[in-house]
């Protein structure tokens, strides 16, 4: 979990874009990550993100096991079981990575590039509506928080998604399009 936590809240900073979360995940279960992502990666954050980390040395490693996810960021290993905190779903032949418990899932979906692998995740640009997300899921809900930095009322979402919609909203122009970036090591 308190990976999980560590995701949403580099997705909570990243101002460029509205946080879009799911009360369930795409398509079914895998009981293993795909053979093709098992190996040692560090993980490259998008480049808006960046820009905010500067002077920062914050280099993540991520491990993926057959049943496992570790992340190393300095502070230690935080270890993932497979659907327990995190989940690999299969919708077709397309694979999307799930963080969290439901109702409040990170839905990445995971596009392999070269030896790499791109997490792209389901938040929206800075500025969408829910009613630019309704075509897309089968229920969009506005959540309203207090940023207690600024002061500011941001609006996030919550969805349901709908397997015969998910491929378009990332085809879509809504969607926030830099990506979380597993870079192989070994």
């Amino acid at each position: 979990m308190k990976i999980a936590l560590y995701i949403t809240g580099l997705l909570i900073f990243l101002n460029s874009c509205t946080i879009v979360t799911s009360t369930n995940a795409p398509g079914k279960p895998e009981k293993a990550f795909p053979k093709a992502m098992i190996g040692k990666y560090e993980l490259i954050y998008p480049e808006s993100f960046q820009g905010m980390m500067e002077g920062a040395d914050m280099k993540t490693i991520v491990e993926i096991k057959s049943d496992e996810l570790i992340m190393n960021s300095g502070e230690g290993d935080s270890h993932m079981k497979l659907n327990d905190s995190i989940s690999v779903n299969k919708l077709g032949k397309q694979f999307y990575l799930c963080m969290g418990k439901e109702p409040a899932l990170n839905v990445f979906k995971v596009i392999k590039k070269g030896k790499d692998w791109e997490l792209h995740s389901m938040n929206a640009k800075e500025g969408v509506t829910a009613e630019q997300l309704k075509p897309f899921f089968s229920q969009v809900t506005t959540n309203t928080d207090l940023d207690e930095e600024t002061g500011e009322l941001t609006e996030s979402y919550i969805v349901t998604i709908d397997d015969s919609k998910i491929d378009s909203y990332y085809k879509s122009d809504v969607i926030h399009i830099e990506p979380f970036t597993l870079k192989r090591t070994k």
